[in-house]
């Protein structure tokens, strides 16, 4: 029969109980009220001898916390969780890292099936065991493991809802990264490549190649600059970065000031490249159409192959992705090796290009205007 102890230096009851094979257990019940304590301890050993199934089991759960609270114990199925999760991150994170986040869940939910409307109690470590494999093989082990890490968080914060006792993502191991030695690896652009690029591009893709060159910034944080972020009596550029928020101030290099010179719009806030910018944000603020025009220009200055036609079927993050030696991406490694080739400062090139590191902390370390003016004006001259 079930009864109740109290160790005579703890506060709580404990539950004795028998199990279903008749050995004697006990289990804390957290309660400092005595009827309440021996409620507990009548129903799990009601559970025990019954073997119970999960779905029992969470239903014994539940009529205790109900009896013991005067309220039913909050349930949420795994899709209805992380929906609403998601939903509340839109405000807390970037678009791009919004939509990384909607991806890793999406692929959750499909691989689910119909459990993913079941308690989100009921997915199981093997479950994201299964899962990071097959996006693994499917994609890459870099998509796998972000995924991993992504679905970490949002385990964690049932756990803090207490809709589980456990992280079952925070068990899975993520997977070492190798490189694939048949695939090809991001490299700079050649002087005689950036000639042969700068020869086929026209209108603001110019100017697009020319801000990557001697900013080394990201495709998107170009098109989403605006005629207010030039200041030119400083000859200054002045924007926030989308992927790491770091506010940047950068010297502007005469190539890329020319073109400013002759492109800026009058209007504060007007884009400095209006079709980059309306393709952005028409994207949801995704640059991947504006890759793809870039690649073009790699194809037309015969720097790279054509895509097959069925790699923008519209399956987007659902197929693997056939990765070029050189991208936009490339210019940011030719502005990093040419400062260092400069012998500029690990520090004011990680403050330039945006890196973050121990090198560089906001809180510590400060590159002054003239220090990166010095260190921009030792770059090759393209126009």
């Amino acid at each position: 029969m079930a009864s109740i102890w109290r160790h005579p230096k703890s506060r709580y009851w404990t539950a004795c109980y028998t199990d279903e094979n008749g050995r004697q257990m006990k289990r804390s019940t957290k309660l400092i009220d005595r009827n309440k304590a021996l409620v507990v301890a009548q129903k799990l050993e009601a559970a025990y001898r019954m073997k119970l199934t999960e779905a029992q089991a969470r239903k014994v759960v539940s009529d205790i916390y109900e009896q013991l609270h005067g309220e039913q114990l909050y349930h949420a199925t795994t899709r209805t969780f992380l929906t609403d999760w998601i939903a509340g991150k839109k405000n807390e994170t970037s678009t791009g890292t919004h939509k990384r986040y909607q991806n890793a869940v999406d692929k959750l939910i499909t691989y689910l099936g119909d459990r993913a409307d079941k308690d989100i109690a009921y997915v199981h470590k093997r479950d994201l065991t299964d899962l990071r494999d097959k996006t693994a093989t499917d994609l890459s082990v870099s998509t796998a493991n972000t995924d991993l890490k992504i679905l970490r968080v949002a385990f964690r914060q049932a756990v803090i809802d207490g809709l589980r006792l456990d992280n079952p993502a925070s068990a899975v191991r993520t997977l070492e990264e190798r490189k694939d030695t048949n695939a090809a690896e991001r490299r700079p652009f050649t002087q005689d490549e950036l000639k042969k690029l700068l020869s086929v591009a026209t209108g603001e893709w110019k100017g697009l190649i020319l801000g990557g060159l001697y900013t080394g910034q990201r495709l998107g944080d170009l098109a989403s600059l605006t005629a207010r972020r030039v200041d030119d009596d400083q000859e200054l550029l002045t924007f926030r970065s989308q992927k790491t928020g770091r506010d940047m101030v950068l010297p502007i290099a005469k190539p890329f000031l020319e073109y400013l010179k002759k492109n800026k719009p009058d209007d504060p806030d007007g884009p400095l490249f209006p079709h980059a910018h309306s393709e952005k944000i028409e994207a949801n603020g995704e640059s991947r159409g504006l890759s793809n025009e870039f690649h073009a220009l790699l194809v037309k200055a015969k720097l790279a192959s054509a895509r097959p036609k069925d790699k923008n079927s519209g399956k987007g993050h659902s197929v693997k992705r056939t990765v070029s030696a050189l991208s936009f991406h490339s210019l940011r490694h030719n502005t990093t090796s040419w400062l260092k080739m400069s012998g500029v400062p690990e520090s004011v090139v990680r403050d330039i290009i945006g890196h973050e590191s121990e090198l560089v902390s906001r809180q510590y370390t400060h590159v002054d205007d003239a220090t990166k003016r010095t260190a921009v004006e030792s770059l090759p001259i393209f126009k």
